[in-house]
This record gives C-alpha cells, structure tokens and sequence, in this order.
C-alpha cells in the first residue's frame, strides 16, 4: 500500500529531513509513526499525501508513483488517502454535516451521494445528532470526530492521522483512539503520528521510529522507546 526506496528529503534551505528511508507497509497494517520533534515525521507524512516530492529515491502510495504524477491524477491520491490533523481543520462557518459533505463536493461529487455518504460517515464517528451544529459549539473530541469522519468520508485505502490526540485530554484522547481502531479494523491503512508512549504502548501495534531523518527502529508489536 505505501513504499518508500531509498528516499531522502532536502529543503531548499539546507535542511536534511530524510536520509535514505526505505519503507514497506502492507494493505491493512496499522502503524505507529514516532520521534522527537524534528525527526521526520511531519515530512514523510507530507510526502506520502504529495505535499512535497522527495529529493532522491521513490515514494510510492497506492501503486502511485507520487513524484510521477500528472496533475490531472493528483485528486485520484488524494481520494485514496484521508489526513487528520491535530488542530482538526475545520471549516468554521459550515455545520458538521457541511464540513464532511464539503469533502465530496470538493471531488466531484453531488446529489443523493452526497447526502448518504455524509449520513454514513457521521453514523460511523457517532455524531449524527450533532450534525446541524457548527464546530465552535463542539468539545474537542467531537471536532476531531468530525474531523475523521471527513477524511473517511470518500473511501480512502488509507488513513494518515498527524498527532490526532494531540490537543485532547486522556479520556477523549482514548475515544479517538479506539474509533481509529475500528476504523482500521473495517480495513483502512492507519499511518498515526504521535508522541503519546502511553498509547503506543498499550496497543502494541508496529512501531516506526525516526531519529534526525533516519529509521532506527521498525519492531512489529513495538513499544514506545527512546
């Protein structure tokens, strides 16, 4: 599902991101992707959904070779792969409903779609009560529910979620996590950013640790160590 060969990532202004990253994740896995600040993540993870290209080596996601992609083809990647990020990204303005709605509209779709890919994907997150309500009179958890839900709501193979329990507290953080599982469990890739060694140690999931750009470790069944 994702592949990365020999990939490094070099920023116009010197910064070395990634150093030779070779990567392999299988269709269903769900992985723990950890590291202090500064130590890659936040750029593979932009690599992967094709918001920067890798200076040298092949990332592949999907079967796409994302640095080969025409820009007519951009959109099909973007369906395949859903991001949730930790300050949720909400549109203020727009209702629950709206905000994922506003994820299919953006890709093409309409009509009676629309309306029933919204219904499902906020049964799934457990907000269809919630839906005429605009984000600022959500909690946190329930804006990133709303979040997650919108990143699901087309389908996608693959789910990166970026520190996703990262501005919640422990309870609501647990929520999110479980719904993640679940998720992953229907059968979506799960690529999860985080820093939380409470979390990735009590699910027990494969565990990828960059250091300074570098893989140090890649343990099925890891634990969160320095």
């Amino acid at each position: 599902m994702i592949r990365l060969d020999d990939v490094s990532k070099r920023y116009p202004n010197g910064t070395a991101a990634l150093h030779d990253v070779d990567l392999f994740i299988e269709a269903g896995e769900f992985i723990f992707l950890v590291g202090a600040s500064g130590a890659g993540k936040s750029t593979l993870i932009r690599l992967l959904i094709r918001e920067e290209l890798p200076t040298t080596g092949r990332v592949v996601v999907d079967g796409h070779d994302v640095a080969t992609l025409r820009r007519s083809q951009v959109p099909l990647l973007r369906r395949a792969v859903g991001v949730v990020f930790q300050d949720f990204k909400l549109l203020p303005t727009k209702t629950v409903a709206e905000n994922i709605a506003f994820a299919l509209l953006v890709t093409g779709h309409e009509g009676h779609q629309v309306k029933e890919e919204t219904e499902r994907a906020l049964a799934l997150v457990g907000l269809t009560h919630r839906r005429g309500h605009f984000p600022r009179e959500l909690s946190g958890g329930e804006q990133q529910r709303v979040a997650i839900a919108r990143s699901l709501v087309n389908h996608p193979k693959i789910l990166i979620a970026d520190e996703p329990t990262g501005n919640l507290d422990p309870v609501t953080s647990w929520e999110i996590i479980k719904l993640l599982t679940r998720v992953n469990e229907l059968g979506t890739t799960l690529v999860m950013a985080t820093h939380n060694a409470e979390i990735v140690n009590a699910l027990r999931r494969r565990v990828l640790h960059l250091d300074h750009g570098a893989v140090v470790r890649d343990e099925r069944e890891g634990l969160y160590a320095a």
